[in-house]
């Protein structure tokens, strides 16, 4: 009996751990950390390879910030919608949509949050999109992994 009681109080403990962890991933302030080999744009903004920090900005969950770690310069504002939740984000990375040398932030996937956020397209990306539709082509998409901070 006394076995039992012990099993459960562990299990709980290790399961508040647990939420406790996940919980700071999704407060504001909160970041995760990719090392991005290529300059990328987001939004109308395009910004140079580098080490950069993503972090939540207030109370919006959908209002973001990328910030580069060794240049507080480049940094970008952006809002983004939920495309996927559940249990299929099994890392926190960065999407990229890739047009010959050209590259667009497109997603965010969180492991933490259980869920995939996406940008909107630029009116930049969308002509892009346009044009190798037009040539029945697609972007190439490019992942970068997030780490937490």
């Amino acid at each position: 009996m006394r076995g039992k009681i012990l099993n459960v109080i562990l299990a709980l403990s290790i399961l508040t751990v647990g939420a406790v962890a996940t919980a700071s991933a999704q407060l504001p302030g909160t970041g995760m950390s990719a090392q991005i080999p290529f300059a990328f744009i987001v939004g109308d903004q395009t910004l140079p390879a580098g080490k950069y920090e993503v972090r939540r900005l207030g109370d919006d969950p959908y209002l973001l910030r990328i910030q580069n770690v060794n240049d507080l310069r480049y940094v970008a504002t952006f809002y983004t919608g939920i495309l996927d939740e559940g249990d299929s984000v099994r890392q926190s990375a960065l999407v990229f949509h890739k047009y010959d040398d050209i590259y667009f932030l497109a997603e965010l996937r969180s492991r933490y949050e259980g869920i995939t956020r996406e940008l909107h397209p630029s009116k930049e990306e969308r002509r892009m999109q346009h044009e190798m539709a037009s040539n029945n082509k697609a972007p190439q998409s490019e992942s970068v992994a997030l780490i937490a901070n």
